[in-house]
């Protein structure tokens, strides 16, 4: 019906019954006829809602309810997140089914939260550390990489709301992040570098080759050595190819090493990554 789509478009792609009683017997009826799919007790969407639609269609339901998780990293800092369900924090329990929704009880400082036009959502502080628990260490150095934290403010968050379950983990994975790794190949290389008393060194460190800089994923300045760990994610396209050789070879140009690592080995051959920039330092 004309008046419903109309409706669905001007008020974001939800409905909620109660605003709008005077056309309840249309809502029935386009209901009825698979028009319209209930998301929530007494809200309303297209068959095939998008998740930012489910994501308005949460507030709607509980308006002082706070987006978490998977779609406030959405939201806010990470588009390509991957998402199965809407997590929202409440301060008193939902107890009608609601299937593709998770509603946390609990409190989010207001300090951790972002109004943005109809929603409230966890800062990107709160979102990285309510995945951890499912993605690990990579949500740390995907908010590191892309800059949406830095390791100061994920410990003031943490700090701030004790006593959940999973808090161990958050904090043995933001120590084991101290050096700020971008991806889980860095960080495995960290940890390694660290094990065997290796230090010295800066990990994703901006230095000069010619009238060129380049942020490289480790350097120990003194030595002029660079370690570069190459993800096939990052690095699979002939652009990536071809930028990573003219990378290297100013580099080289310029006086710096470049040690240069699939991410793969740092886990198939770890102590093979570990010997030879033992034995690259020593010969500088």
């Amino acid at each position: 019906m004309k008046v419903i789509s109309e409706l669905l478009q001007a008020e974001g792609g939800v409905l909620v019954r109660n605003a709008h009683r005077s056309i309840q017997t249309q809502l029935d009826y386009c209901l009825r006829k698979g028009r319209l799919r209930t998301l929530l007790p007494g809200v309303y969407a297209a068959p095939d809602p998008s998740w930012e639609t489910r994501v308005l269609a949460a507030s709607e339901f509980r308006p002082t309810c706070v987006i978490t998780g998977a779609a406030a990293a959405r939201l806010l800092w990470w588009p390509e997140c991957p998402i199965t369900v809407v997590t929202a924090a409440v301060r008193h329990g939902v107890k009608a089914p609601t299937a593709g929704y998770v509603w946390e009880r609990r409190v989010i400082p207001d300090e951790l939260v972002i109004d943005r036009a109809r929603l409230r959502i966890a800062s990107p502080a709160v979102s990285i550390l309510d995945l951890i628990p499912t993605l690990g260490g990579a949500v740390i150095d995907e908010g590191l990489r892309r800059k949406a934290v830095d390791l100061a403010t994920l410990r003031r968050a943490l700090r701030v709301m004790p006593h959940r379950p999973h808090n161990r983990l958050r904090w043995q994975l933001l120590e084991d992040s101290r050096d700020e790794p971008w991806s889980d190949a860095e960080r495995r290389a960290h940890r390694l570098l660290r094990d065997a008393g290796i230090t010295g060194w800066y990990a994703n460190h901006r230095i000069g080759a010619g009238e060129f800089s380049y942020t490289v994923d480790m350097v120990f300045l003194e030595q002029r050595l660079v370690i570069e760990i190459d993800g096939w994610k990052y690095h699979r396209s002939r652009h990536a190819f071809t930028s990573d050789r003219w990378r290297y070879a100013r580099l080289a140009a310029a006086g710096w090493t470049v040690l240069p690592f699939a991410a793969t080995a740092i886990e198939d051959d770890p102590e093979a990554f570990v010997a030879l920039v033992a034995e690259a330092l020593r010969g500088r």
